[in-house]
């Protein structure tokens, strides 16, 4: 895990470690550890360059790791996955259950099992409360200042020390912050273990989880490689003879990479350098096995609708089409492709063809939402999105493709009001208060509109007067 480097080293014996993931005895509450995570989260999303905002390679990781989650005694829910646009090979946990992962270390990962164990391994400091256990000198700083320190040591940790990191750095309180500190031996060790448990309930070869940090540890002394996960993760002769003992007495496993994970790979590849230079070195690619060929295509694909060149991407889908690789980020592919091609009526019924095969592709409904809107039809894809937004309150893509939506219509109080809950996720309260003052001074819309807007205009106008009350305590 990234260092979070926000308080002086602990001195504990292994011995004198909190009991395996007793939430009680760590020093932050549940409550606090989350608090902490949504506020670090929420400035990545928004201020972070390297943040990955792709609702499709979203899906992928969140589907991956909240089944490995489950298997691992937790609830799904409580944790979320992204991934930033970094070369460097790490992966790190915060606060709250939320887990990050470097472009570069989902490319080096051979196969599935590698990256599950990697995602295993964070999930497990998770589980185990070692963050918590981590800030017990620091459990009275603030949630702002625990997680500003947190974003800017995660954003200045890979080659891309983002607007975050130093703006955070820049207040003086990471002065005395020691960028060595990493969880200690102990801490490591209960990751492994929960991992490798996680890895197995789950139906992944623990092999994986030994192979890539075998490999990393063979290629951290080639200086064109960097291996941040070794940093952050320092990997004992101990801890690596633990783990091959364990998986000496589990079976054998051969398991089959899935076809999601193939893709995202293929994705993040097709999205290193330039639209053409990535082209031109795709198209250089040569494969023998089937599912490298369609993660060929499909890159080729992928990096031609990025430099605007719609014959090779159409050939190249075409090649992964006629394979019959089935995946829902194909489908994904073939309704961009008509999208760019200004086939709108098409890319809406490719998109719901595409969620009647993976019905839990919910990032297909943007798409065709997308669509619509492309085809002139706002009034349907807003009703998409209010339909969607009953089991998915808190997608702010979903606002936004809503707002969009009524602004077509030429409904400016119903658009301030989907904005005012995009700020509200956002944590911005006052802006949302003015959107909703906006949708109020506009008397747009019947009784019923009016009475909502009032109703939610009173309660967030209470929620800043607690925030501020807060503050001064």
């Amino acid at each position: 895990m990234v260092s979070l480097v926000l308080l002086q080293p602990l001195q504990m014996a292994s011995g004198q470690l909190p009991d395996l993931g007793d939430p009680a005895r760590a020093g932050l509450s549940v409550a606090k550890e989350k608090k902490i995570g949504e506020t670090a989260m929420r400035d990545i999303r928004l201020n972070e360059t390297s943040y990955i905002d792709d609702p499709e390679i979203e899906y992928y990781f969140n589907s991956l790791g909240r089944r490995l989650a489950a298997a691992g005694g937790s609830r799904p829910e409580d944790f979320s996955f992204f991934v930033l646009r970094d070369s460097t090979v790490n992966a790190f946990a915060m606060p709250g259950g939320y887990i990050g992962v470097h472009s570069g270390l989902v490319l080096l990962a051979q196969n599935e099992s590698e990256l599950a164990g990697v995602l295993g391994h964070e999930i497990g400091h998770v589980q185990q409360h070692h963050i918590a256990r981590m800030l017990d000198q620091r459990a009275n700083a603030t949630v702002a200042v625990l997680a500003s320190l947190l974003v800017a040591i995660l954003a200045g940790r890979g080659s891309n020390s983002g607007a975050v990191s130093e703006a955070a750095l820049a207040t003086g309180q990471a002065v005395a912050i020691q960028n060595q500190l990493t969880f200690s031996q102990s801490f490591e060790r209960e990751a492994d273990r929960a991992g490798l448990q996680t890895m197995q309930a789950t139906g992944f070869d623990p092999q994986g989880m030994v192979s890539f940090f075998e490999r990393l540890g063979k290629i951290s002394g080639n200086e064109s490689a960097d291996t941040a996960f070794l940093r952050t993760h320092p990997l004992s002769r101990e801890r690596m003879a633990d783990m091959q003992g364990r998986i000496k007495e589990a079976p054998p496993r051969t398991v089959a990479d899935s076809n999601d994970f193939v893709l995202v790979r293929a994705k993040l590849d097709s999205e290193n350098g330039s639209p053409r230079d990535a082209l031109n070195r795709l198209q250089r690619h040569t494969a023998m096995r089937r599912e490298d060929q369609a993660a060929r295509w499909y890159a080729i694909s992928r990096a031609a609708l990025r430099d605007r060149n719609l014959p090779e991407a159409t050939r190249a889908f075409a090649q992964l089409r006629d394979m019959h690789f089935e995946s829902p980020f194909v489908d994904m592919l073939a309704a961009d492709i008509a999208t760019a091609q200004g086939k709108h009526a098409e890319a809406v019924r490719l998109a719901q063809e595409g969620l009647q095969r993976f019905p839990a592709a919910r990032y297909l409904l943007l798409e065709e939402a997308d669509a619509l809107l492309n085809d002139g039809k706002p009034e349907q894809a807003a009703s998409l999105m209010r339909d969607e937004l009953v089991d998915s309150p808190k997608d702010e893509r979903l606002y936004l493709v809503l707002s969009r939506a009524y602004a077509a219509q030429g409904k400016p109080a119903d658009q301030q009001r989907a904005q005012a809950e995009i700020f509200v996720l956002q944590d911005n309260l006052p802006a949302a208060v003015e959107q909703l003052r906006l949708a109020q001074r506009s008397g747009e819309g019947d009784h019923i509109t009016q009475e909502a807007i009032d109703s939610r205009l009173r309660e967030l106008r209470a929620r800043v007067k607690e925030d501020k009350a807060n503050k001064l305590e």
